[in-house]
């Protein structure tokens, strides 16, 4: 029997409750909200946890510093050659751009460089609130609802309580949020 990363107790009945009632969850047992949240996130949050002991956020800055030089000097001497070298050399000026929004980007630009795994945990999180809230993601008339939006962003809020170390987390504002939701 292999042994797995086991999270810690993040949400606990209190804030199940307060979450149900908040946001008109249907009425489901603690114990299977919070069971669902954690899963929501386990992923998400295990693999941040294994980039964090990798590098801090100044050594990820630097080799993506490194990174986009070479990629930008690549991309200039395959430039103008005939195909594949030409489609190359477009593929990796966008992919300095991406980590160009990452590192040095503003708020929203950093959004839009949204990594699949963030993607990927705003579709969980969707998946979730689907399952327990009356009232879905998506109206019928392809409408947002925000309070997933504001859900999940008390749910980080509540995640950073439990890991500080992850910076994500705790970053994550309304906005961040609403960009997240809105490019799903």
């Amino acid at each position: 029997m292999v042994s797995t990363f086991k999270l810690k107790n993040i949400f606990d009945d209190d804030f199940c409750t307060a979450m149900s009632k908040k946001y008109g969850f249907l009425n489901i047992d603690n114990n299977e909200i919070r069971e669902n949240l954690e899963n929501t996130f386990k992923d998400f949050i295990i693999l941040i946890l294994s980039e964090n002991n990798a590098y801090t956020l100044e050594e990820r800055n630097k080799l993506y510093q490194e990174a986009i030089y070479s990629l930008e000097h690549t991309s200039k001497l395959l430039k103008g050659m005939p195909h594949p070298a030409s489609s190359m050399s477009y593929k990796l000026t966008k992919m300095s751009e991406t980590l160009k929004k990452v590192t040095i980007g503003n708020k929203k630009g950093k959004t839009k460089a949204n990594r699949f795994i963030e993607k990927n945990l705003v579709r969980k999180f969707i998946v979730f609130w689907d399952v327990f809230s009356e009232k879905k993601f998506l109206s019928q008339q392809q409408e947002l609802n925000y309070d997933t939006c504001d859900c999940f962003l008390e749910c980080a809020k509540k995640i950073s309580e439990s890991y500080p170390e992850i910076e994500w987390f705790k970053d994550c504002e309304i906005d961040f949020t609403h960009s997240l939701f809105e490019n799903i």
